[in-house]
């Protein structure tokens, strides 16, 4: 047990992703849920998991850095870093996009006067549902992509 409580981790990259993979894809299948259903209580849950996602997909693409750093060499990071770092960048990109989009519509239908005209909300829920839908197969990407530079052996 001393042992385990004497190591130091050099870096937080590797502890810093998995919050993101995790909060983001549960965000998507509470999008897709709201965007089939329409029901209010998915769309505050997925503001919820988009909202630490988002936070946690910052934290993880600033981490990097200090990892790329540390590995640096390694014959399968050195060919995969950037394209890692690019998905990283994109899944930042369309969770920021899809957050926005969830805060615009709640803050929307909070002040929005009565007598103006609704829009389509099944057409607001089909794009918010497929920016939720991509950035959950980005950061998929994104992972697989890491992990392969982590685990990855050649055939």
């Amino acid at each position: 047990m001393e042992k385990v409580l004497q190591y130091e981790i050099p870096v937080w990259h590797p502890i810093a992703v998995h919050f993101p993979v995790a909060l983001i894809l549960t965000g998507a299948a509470c999008m897709v849920m709201w965007t089939i259903r329409g029901a209010h209580f998915w769309r505050s849950c997925a503001l919820l998991l988009y909202a630490a996602g988002m936070a946690g997909a910052l934290f993880a693409y600033f981490t990097g850095e200090a990892m790329e750093e540390q590995v640096e060499g390694t014959p399968i990071v050195e060919e995969l870093v950037h394209l890692h770092e690019d998905m990283g960048l994109y899944t930042l990109l369309f969770t920021g996009l899809t957050l926005a989009g969830i805060v615009a519509l709640a803050v929307w239908e909070r002040y929005r006067p009565i007598t103006r005209p609704q829009p389509d909300p099944v057409l607001i829920r089909l794009g918010l549902g497929l920016l939720a839908v991509i950035s959950a197969v980005l950061i998929a990407w994104t992972a697989h992509i890491g992990g392969v530079m982590v685990w990855g052996v050649a055939r």
